[in-house]
């Protein structure tokens, strides 16, 4: 057989011992059963082969059928007994395998619960107005607070979430928030004393206390900011914006008031950046100044509305710092108003490309504020943003002049044909309509006006040197019939062609 159950082998055999072929065979497979066949010469060797696997011996000088057929029982139970071991054995590994699904689907849900309990936890603590140590006697809360008691809040918000849920993500914000809880583990287990809660689901925020000074404490938050915002850019490539809450001084604040003060300084990355962590000692100081005022923001957009429909771009854009606001004096109040300012500033120049047909050209800046700005832009931001769009209409005029340009250098080179604004649009890629406005604001007159006067001063030229009639000149200069050639010329020049020949002889 290829694969034996059992093997009768003598000690002594030529080639190979016995002794060497246990060894080579229990190489391949140690369930193999040995029978020994010796004689009381080599009765040693047999003590060895039992040491390297051996089941039975039989004298060969005692060698009965009955003996052998007895061994031969022995190795069946011996086989049997040995699949049995196997398919327990597989038996039980089957069930452990089992088991240690099982046991990770509870862990599963196991960790579900936890999460759906601390929201929970931390989510009543907020609506009941508690202190941390208020909330220290609540159930659970040993599994949730740390062993200081929590006495600053940090507040992380996800600069522009929703945009970057949609284009990044394609708005599978389970697979994001799952991206953010292992951040933030993370981040949870380098920090002593410090928790975690998951408020909206782009804003995070963090609890944490120091048992040294409230300057250690300070440096402490500096330290857990910049571990958020480094693993979030480098992880997920997101802007955050994080604010800290000031320390109880000597008094403990209860949950809610540490996150509205941390949610208040979060909306000053307005006029502050998002770059650094925002502090009560920046927020402090900050004072209105009178280019904010509702007064000075209307006298603004006035002006602003006036240079847009005069077209005097280059003097909106000569004097754009007086609709910028600088940051410098201005503070959480004036937020609002400053949105709304830089809104209006959009409408009217949406306004103005929809007028002039410009709408495709300046899709993308509008775009930009509507989707980003408004929302998650700060104030250097829109200022840029102001600037550059307003550089934009400034190039876009500097466009029609040489549009202008080379619609009169086509006119000239092509006036003896039927041409028309409509073809002439189609050739400089322009809608109609810009181009009759581009070209009566160049021009003083209207593009028809400005293709009659060619025509008209080729038609003087043939009418004072050449012997043509005027049908003949109508047809050179592009007219399709003398009638009307006559009526434009007389219209132009206060005197028929034939009147002009005349005067001209």
């Amino acid at each position: 057989a290829e694969n034996p159950d059992m093997m009768l082998l003598d000690v002594m055999m030529p080639v190979m011992d016995g002794l060497e072929l246990i060894c080579s065979a229990m190489k391949l497979d140690p369930e193999y059963q040995f029978v020994v066949l010796s004689s009381y010469s080599d009765f040693h060797m047999v003590g060895q082969a039992f040491k390297l696997g051996a089941r039975e011996y039989v004298l060969k000088s005692e060698m009965t059928a009955e003996q052998i057929c007895d061994i031969l029982l022995k190795c069946e139970q011996r086989k049997k007994e040995q699949l049995l071991e196997q398919q327990k054995t597989a038996a039980q590994k089957q069930r452990f395998a089992e088991m240690s699904a099982q046991l990770s689907d509870l862990q599963q849900v196991v960790d579900s619960n936890r999460d759906a309990l601390k929201k929970k936890f931390f989510r009543d603590i907020l609506q009941r107005d508690l202190t941390f140590s208020e909330a220290r006697e609540r159930s659970h809360a040993p599994s949730f607070l740390p062993e200081t008691l929590p006495t600053v809040a940090l507040l992380v918000r996800i600069s522009d979430y929703h945009r970057v849920l949609r284009d990044t993500w394609n708005n599978d914000s389970l697979l994001l928030e799952f991206a953010f809880t292992n951040i933030f583990e993370e981040i949870c287990t380098r920090f002593r004393d410090i928790v975690c809660f998951c408020g909206k689901p782009d804003e995070y925020l963090l609890f944490t206390s120091s048992e040294n000074s409230s300057f250690d404490l300070k440096y402490k938050a500096y330290d857990i900011s910049i571990a958020v915002r480094q693993a979030l850019r480098s992880s997920l490539l997101m802007e955050t914006i994080i604010s800290v809450s000031s320390p109880g001084d000597g008094e403990e604040k209860t949950v809610q008031q540490m996150y509205g003060e941390a949610s208040q300084l979060n909306d000053l990355f307005f006029l502050l950046g998002k770059d650094e962590l925002i502090t009560p000692e920046r927020a402090a100081g900050r004072r209105p100044v009178p280019c904010c005022s509702a007064e000075a923001g209307s006298q603004a957009i006035a002006r602003f509305r006036e240079l847009l429909a005069s077209r005097d771009i280059r003097n909106l854009q000569g004097s754009i710092a007086l609709f910028q606001v600088q940051p410098e004096g201005t503070d959480l109040s004036q937020i609002s108003r400053i949105r709304s300012l830089f809104s209006r500033y959009a409408f009217h120049i949406q306004e103005y490309a929809a007028e002039n047909e410009l709408l495709p050209r300046f899709q993308k800046e509008l775009d930009y504020y509507e989707q980003y700005l408004q929302h998650y832009g700060t104030l250097q931001e829109m200022n840029e943003w102001l600037e550059q769009t307003v550089t934009v209409l400034l190039q876009q005029e500097f466009h029609s002049s040489s549009l202008v340009r080379r619609v009169k250098k086509y006119v000239l080179a092509n006036y003896y044909r039927d041409i028309s604004l409509t073809e002439i649009a189609q050739i400089m890629e322009v809608n109609p309509n810009y181009l009759s406005r581009a070209f009566s604001k160049e021009y003083g007159d209207s593009l028809i006006s400005y293709i009659n006067s060619v025509r008209l001063q080729a038609a003087s030229s043939l009418l004072k040197n050449t012997n043509l009639k005027n049908y003949e000149i109508a047809e050179r200069v592009g007219y399709q019939s003398v009638e009307h050639f006559c009526r434009v010329f007389k219209k132009m020049t206060g005197c028929t062609p034939g009147e002009y020949r005349n005067q001209q002889s």
